[in-house]
């Protein structure tokens, strides 16, 4: 009798042990934050019809018709502006930030003209804080607004 009460406590241990690991992981993913957001902060100080982003301590100046895209069913997911319609997952244009210490471009910093997805386009970045900003669209002087812009708001 006493080892099937033994045996009764030791899985009522066990079945309680497991419910606090499934408690204690659930309670840690509802309490996380997600990923930081870049957001609009106002209206460009420097240009009309364009407007200014944050993320992450850098502001940019971009056209006021960009929007954020949405990447989280990307492969490589991060923050990007764009045209309205512009695929989230194929970088056709717009603005995007990456962090400086994993970012490996084939040139150094400035505007090029380049090849996007078939498109003849301008495009380049420049380093801000931890982030190398880039840009690309088919208006140099877009592309060069949007670099010339990039900032540091806060270490």
């Amino acid at each position: 009798m006493q080892a099937v009460t033994a045996s009764r406590v030791i899985r009522t241990l066990a079945v309680g042990a497991v419910c606090a690991a499934v408690i204690a992981v659930l309670l840690i993913w509802s309490g996380r934050t997600s990923e930081p957001q870049s957001e609009v902060v106002g209206d460009s100080p420097s240009r009309a019809g364009w407007k200014t982003i944050a993320y992450q301590g850098v502001q940019i100046d971009i056209p006021s018709a960009w929007e954020r895209l949405d990447m989280s069913d990307c492969e490589f997911q991060g923050e990007r502006w764009a045209q309205p319609g512009s695929s989230a997952c194929d970088f056709d244009g717009g603005a995007a930030f990456y962090e400086s210490s994993t970012a490996d471009f084939a040139t150094g910093p400035g505007v090029r003209r380049t090849t996007e997805n078939g498109t003849a386009t301008w495009g380049g970045y420049v380093y801000a804080g931890h982030f190398a900003v880039y840009a690309s669209d088919g208006h140099r002087p877009v592309v060069q607004g949007v670099l010339a812009s990039a900032r540091v708001t806060e270490e």
